[in-house]
């Protein structure tokens, strides 16, 4: 009921501008369809947004999350753990053997939930410009406030008085003063001026400050990404973890140390890497049905049925999209509970079904991996059916590069950077003019249009054939 009330009031809505948008474009003189990103991972054409309109919701982040996965593959990892850090928070993806995880447990507003399946993304208030403070039990703070782009962090000199995370990253030298290829001068006496408050409050120098405000961040960032994997029963040992947005780089390192992480890479342009995303995607709908039945009373013959109208619905949907069935995917997912439960787990069928056999001990399985616990003797029931349908559309090819100079052509500086309670001078370098195949060790600071990457001392880095750098935590 939730969802089809969303749906109806965004509806019209959306319509409306989507007819608008096409309109405009029409007279700048683009005439082909317009694609329109949804929270599922996949795209729709404008002529089905109005019937489909609350899938939009969060189609934003879920952009992100595309993007990982689509790195990760890119650098030979299957199993990867997405943080897209910007000004105010952070999005956190998780990619399990090439495929990212999908839940229809979400919500914008809580307590309204929308029932159509959606990328799995946990949201913290943790960001560039998250505030650090002091609660009332003496203890400090960090987000989920911020100090947004007006007037944003203290360094920006735009009337921001409150200490934040780039505050703190500047006072210990881990960004520097010039931005955006120096066209944004960041002002490090004020944001030393803002985190003197927090300096003070603790009675600690303003870098230890400065280290204290970075820490409890990175932990919040940790603990988010324990939420959606060690809760979920991964091993975070087990990914890589891939850093963007404007701050990713700056704290990923950090947090794969933390969690034991061993590998973290740094997209070539992190800061985009987001609306890299909207160019990776297929035409994608999910077809769902409640079909609440003890999996012991229903036969393999009974759910081949259903699956086969289902998918006739899923191709009629592509086919209104123009997608050509020889471009087209279509897979089928039964999700199952225990008896009495209300969380269900998806497994994968087959078109033809034979055996029910084998989806009750692919479902005892997946439980047990997700839980830490499966029991054979409880009675399985199913609770819906869902077919995905994927129709590919052309992508972009990422070029590989040769190598050419070396890691000196793109030394910049040195600086000193608080790293571990000192400063230690430590080389920073243009990262548009380092070499592919090209390896070093930390600390480094590694300077680019749209972020600024942070390698730790005791990590050692590598930049791969797609610019991508790698760096491995021991």
């Amino acid at each position: 009921m939730s969802t089809t009330i969303i749906n109806a009031v965004l509806g019209p809505i959306m319509s409306n501008y989507i007819s608008k948008l096409s309109t405009e474009m029409q007279k700048k003189g683009y005439d082909d369809e317009i694609l329109v990103l949804h929270s599922g991972g996949g795209v729709m054409t404008s002529s089905t947004v109005p019937r489909y309109a609350a899938r939009l919701a969060s189609s934003g982040i879920a952009a992100g999350a595309i993007a990982s996965k689509h790195i990760a593959k890119l650098c030979g990892f299957e199993n990867a753990i997405g943080l897209d850090m910007g000004g105010t928070s952070t999005d956190i993806s998780l990619m399990y053997k090439g495929d990212i995880r999908i839940t229809k447990d979400w919500s914008i507003e809580y307590g309204y939930p929308i029932g159509f399946p959606s990328i799995e993304i946990l949201t913290i208030g943790a960001g560039g410009g998250s505030l650090a403070w002091k609660d009332e039990g003496g203890s400090l703070r960090n987000g989920p406030q911020s100090a947004g782009a007006v007037p944003g962090p203290a360094c920006y000199g735009r009337g921001g008085i409150e200490p934040t995370n780039s505050d703190a990253n500047l006072v210990l030298g881990r960004l520097g003063v010039d931005l955006l290829d120096g066209t944004m001068q960041l002002n490090k006496e004020e944001a030393r001026d803002a985190v003197k408050k927090i300096a003070n409050a603790f009675d600690q120098t303003v870098e230890e400050a400065a280290s204290a405000i970075i820490e409890v961040a990175n932990a919040n960032m940790s603990d988010a990404v324990r939420l959606i994997s060690v809760r979920r029963g991964y091993d975070p040992r087990d990914f890589a973890l891939v850093a963007f947005g404007g701050a990713g780089p700056l704290h990923g390192a950090y947090l794969a140390k933390d969690l034991n992480i061993p590998k973290v890479i740094i997209p070539t342009h992190p800061g985009v890497a987001a609306a890299m995303g909207c160019l990776l995607v297929d035409v994608r709908h999910d077809i769902s049905k409640t079909y609440v039945k003890k999996l012991d009373e229903v036969s393999a013959e009974e759910l081949t049925n259903q699956f086969s109208e289902l998918r006739e619905e899923a191709r009629e949907l592509l086919e209104e999209e123009g997608i050509a069935e020889n471009t087209s995917t279509l897979t089928n997912y039964i999700d199952l509970r225990y008896k009495g439960q209300w969380r269900s787990l998806a497994v994968p069928v087959s078109d033809q079904i034979t055996s029910l056999d084998a989806i009750l001990e692919a479902f005892h399985k997946e439980h047990e991996r997700e839980f830490a616990f499966s029991d054979k003797d409880q009675t399985v029931e199913i609770f819906g059916l869902r077919v995905t349908a994927i129709g590919t559309v052309p992508k972009p090819n990422f070029p590989q590069y040769v190598s050419e100079g070396s890691l000196e052509d793109a030394f910049k500086e040195t600086r000193p950077v608080y790293f571990e309670g000192k400063y230690i001078e430590t080389n920073v370098y243009n990262r548009d003019k380092i070499p592919v195949y090209t390896q070093f060790a930390g600390p480094a600071i590694i300077d680019q249009l749209d972020t600024t990457t942070v390698i730790p001392p005791g990590l050692t880095a590598e930049v791969d054939a797609y610019k991508n750098i790698i760096i491995t935590v021991n």
